[in-house]
């Protein structure tokens, strides 16, 4: 059951990804950009993610032994990531952008095979080939851009990708999901607000009210409720397979620019959707073949001197919560 846990929180995850874009770049004509952006997306998260927390009845603090871990994934990861995914939409349109930000599947596959041994099943392979096929359908050719936006994107799936296995590895994933995004967010906000002042594009004070609205639901949205889930999923499935699955995102946003922006829908995008629903199927019959995974180990939530303060499932809260 776990497993089929993991792979719905990743298309939900990657369902909010998917659409969150067409909102960010609204923002932009209210004064924003892609520094501005990323700041407002980690810090206005913050009130959220500290009640989900609080309300739970965790303590807010972490072990000494997780604060680099988490300096690392949220610098590296998190910050680095979203700037470069943001400030490529000023040089090319989103869904060039996107394409070219989807190398990370490849990239974990290869990275998880090669340095970590993993084993990649037939189906698994297939997956994979079919939904990097189905992305590259996506790609606008007409639209143009700079150089700038094409290195920019990419470089954006590289950090993703590091993000993603080092998530799995570091043992982050088990931690309580709201409080590991309540980290998170914060180190990406000053990562992104200490970036934004020292290269002057820190543009806050110029928004729009309608700009402010649009990045507060984009914070909401994605550091909230992608990100977690995607968190979620990286715990139930590893991190090959959430890459894997994260390939249904672009769906999400053809459909968006179809409805809301009245964008056409060409054969060219209607084949990429086929071959990553098709990876998406393959990918889930994989999982359906092995074994259930062993229970989430529990997490021992600490003080700041390291002593144990409560400790509670990782996912699961011993009473039902209010959604």
């Amino acid at each position: 059951m776990q497993k089929y846990k993991g792979i719905l929180f990743t298309i939900l995850s990657a369902t909010i990804f998917g659409f969150t874009p067409i909102l960010g770049r609204i923002t932009y004509d209210g004064g924003s950009n892609g520094i501005t952006l990323t700041f407002l997306r980690s810090i206005l998260a913050l009130p959220v993610l500290y009640f989900l927390v609080r309300r739970r009845g965790l303590s807010i603090r972490v072990a000494p032994s997780e604060v680099k871990k988490i300096l690392l994934t949220g610098v590296v990861g998190s910050a680095l990531t979203t700037i470069l995914l943001y400030s490529s939409y000023t040089y090319i349109s989103v869904g060039m952008a996107t394409t070219l930000h989807f190398v990370y599947p490849l990239v974990i596959s290869v990275a998880c095979v090669v340095l970590f041994k993993e084993k990649m099943t037939p189906l698994k392979i297939c997956a994979l080939v079919l939904a990097t096929a189905g992305i590259f359908f996506f790609a606008d050719k007409s639209s143009g851009g700079s150089a700038m936006g094409f290195i920019l994107a990419i470089a954006s799936g590289f950090f993703w990708s590091f993000y993603v296995i080092y998530l799995d590895k570091s043992g982050l994933k088990n931690m309580y999901y709201f409080k590991l995004s309540f980290y998170l967010c914060s180190v990406a906000g000053i990562t992104a607000g200490l970036f934004g002042l020292v290269s002057g594009q820190l543009a806050v004070l110029q928004l729009t009210p309608k700009a402010w609205l649009y990045s507060f639901i984009v914070a909401v949205l994605t550091s909230v409720g992608a990100v977690t889930l995607f968190q979620l999923g990286v715990l139930y499935v590893g991190p090959s397979t959430s890459a894997i699955l994260s390939t249904f995102e672009p769906i999400t946003s053809i459909v968006c620019g179809v409805l809301v922006l009245g964008e056409s829908l060409s054969l060219l995008k209607i084949i990429g959707c086929v071959l990553i629903l098709s990876g998406v199927i393959l990918i889930t019959l994989s999982e359906s073949k092995k074994s259930p995974p062993a229970d989430p180990p529990a997490e021992d939530d600490t003080d700041g001197a390291g002593n144990d303060a409560v400790e509670v499932p990782a996912l699961e809260p011993r009473q039902p919560l209010e959604q």
